[in-house]
């Protein structure tokens, strides 16, 4: 994928006295870790709000009157030049993340704009909402000092990356791959992150042109399907970003205009994955077989997955996970594609006898 050895130096972390902050929870798992009566506080003093695509919930330079948590759905940040002009989209944020909180801290105007790209619901806290959450529940206040840090961490992190470090590295326990992504991706570098699992082993190498991702290996998958799974079940281990002089060589190239919008993008097939996945019913044991001998497969998407898929289950029933570990695909491509044939009951559970399969 590169030529020399640039991508194999990432121990020791140049940056390790920088990776000491956590991975903050988003607000909804904060919540669930509250008293029942601290909780019920919350959610009573805010108010859900439904909106549709290019709603903008406030502007640049507009008074700070609420905080907002997101119920569902996206958001983008977006800033402007000291002229008004120039918009640019700096960050989305996706389900449990908050925004609107540091202007109603410091009373001073929005710094940012945010818009809802597609659709969203979210809980507002007006300014006397947030006032009383911080006197009435201690838990909210210690919250906010974490998220506030963090965030404070992520920007030192990009400076020092920015400025004077020739190598991001860290454990993957403090730091979360959007983030990572993000810096390199500001950064407007040329190189190759790897990503070492818990015994050292290299399970992942991307390679980057102008901070952006141009190939992508992650387990045995390549591409998008690399990407999406990386984002969805992120591993344990370390991780290191090496800069170049001149772009790497790939073989092939990875077109993403945005990563950022890539990553929400994984996020949503993140949520859906742990949504759909258990409704499928299958234990690690259960294998699937055909039912039909055709494949009737309606739907623009997923279409060579569900050929894949097809095929595998004519040599032999097979379970979830091995389609999984076998197809080029994520595994959340792998869960759609098997919700929807046995929902049309195309395939089905696979009955074992002493005789084999049935």
């Amino acid at each position: 994928m590169t030529s020399g050895n640039a991508a194999s130096r990432i121990e020791p972390p140049r940056l390790a006295m920088l990776s000491a902050a956590p991975i903050v929870d988003d607000f909804f798992t904060f919540c669930r870790r509250m008293s029942p009566k601290d909780f019920e506080m919350i959610i009573k003093q805010g108010r859900l709000v439904s909106c549709g695509p290019d709603a903008v919930l406030y502007l640049q330079g507009q008074e700070s009157d609420a905080f907002f948590v997101i119920n569902d759905g996206a958001v983008e940040i977006v800033v402007a030049d000291t002229e008004g002009e120039n918009p640019t989209t700096v960050a989305y944020l996706a389900k449990g993340d908050i925004f609107g909180e540091t202007g109603l801290l410091l009373e001073m105007p929005r710094t940012a704009s945010v818009r809802v790209p597609e659709v969203a619901t979210l809980l507002r806290f007006d300014r006397a909402a947030f006032k009383n959450l911080l006197t009435t529940v201690p838990a909210f206040g210690h919250y906010l000092a974490i998220v506030l840090s963090s965030r404070l961490h992520k920007t030192t992190l990009q400076l020092h990356f920015y400025s004077n470090a020739r190598e991001l590295a860290g454990n993957l326990d403090f730091f979360d791959l959007p983030t990572v992504f993000q810096t390199i991706g500001f950064s407007h570098q040329h190189g190759v992150m790897q990503i070492r699992g818990v015994g050292s082993e290299t399970i992942g190498e991307f390679a980057f042109v102008n901070g952006q991702p141009v190939s992508a290996r992650y387990q045995h998958l390549f591409g998008r399907e690399a990407l999406l799974q990386l984002f969805q079940s992120p591993p344990k281990g370390h991780f290191g970003f090496s800069r170049l002089s001149e772009p790497p060589i790939v073989e092939a190239t990875l077109d993403l205009p945005d990563i950022n919008e890539f990553v929400l993008h994984a996020a949503h097939q993140r949520d859906e994955l742990q949504a759909l996945e258990p409704r499928l019913g299958l234990d690690a044991e259960t294998c699937l077989k055909r039912v039909h001998s055709r494949l009737d497969w309606p739907h623009e998407d997923l279409r060579e997955c569900a050929e894949a898929i097809w095929n595998k289950l004519a040599e032999a029933p097979r379970s979830l996970q091995y389609l999984a570990d076998e197809l080029p695909w994520s595994r959340y491509s792998v869960v759609a594609t098997l919700a929807r044939l046995l929902s049309s009951e195309q395939v089905a559970p696979a009955q074992i006898t002493p005789f084999g399969y049935r």
